[in-house]
C-alpha cells in the first residue's frame, strides 16, 4: 500500500516519506542501519576502487577476520556490496555506486560544520 502525500502542515513528523510504503520505508532504515558502523565505511572505501579478498581487507584495515567478514555480511544483507567467488577466494565488490553519493553529501556537511565551529572562535 503506498502512503497517501499529506500537506506539510498535516504529516507528522513520525509518519514514513510520501510515496514510500511502510516496507520501502523499513530498506530506507536498513541501509542507514548498514552505514551507521565506521569500519563498515571503512569497508565501503576500500571497497571503491574495487574488488577485494577478505583477507586484503583484513590487512588493510589492521583488523580480524571474524569482524570484517561480520561487516561485509550486514553490507551485503543490505544490497551494497556484492560477493563472487574466483576458485578458493570470495572477492566482494560494490553493487550500489550511489553510496558514494550519499557519503559525500555527509562529508560535505560535516566540512561546513568545522568551517562554521571554525569561525565562531576566530
Amino acid at each position: 500500500m503506498v502512503m497517501p502525500m499529506k500537506s506539510k502542515k498535516s504529516q507528522s513528523r513520525h509518519e514514513p516519506s510520501p510515496g514510500l510504503t511502510e516496507k520501502q520505508v523499513e530498506r530506507v532504515a536498513e541501509i542507514f542501519r548498514a552505514l551507521a558502523e565506521p569500519t563498515r565505511l571503512r569497508i565501503l572505501r576500500l571497497l571503491h576502487d574495487g574488488p577485494m579478498a577478505v583477507g586484503q581487507l583484513v590487512d588493510a584495515m589492521e583488523a580480524r577476520q571474524a569482524n570484517v567478514s561480520k561487516q561485509l555480511g550486514v553490507l551485503h544483507g543490505a544490497g551494497l556490496v556484492d560477493r563472487r567467488r574466483e576458485g578458493m577466494t570470495v572477492l566482494y565488490q560494490i553493487s550500489e555506486p550511489m553510496i558514494f553519493e550519499l557519503c559525500a553529501l555527509v562529508c560535505r556537511k560535516i566540512h561546513r560544520d568545522a568551517e562554521r565551529d571554525a569561525s565562531d572562535f576566530a
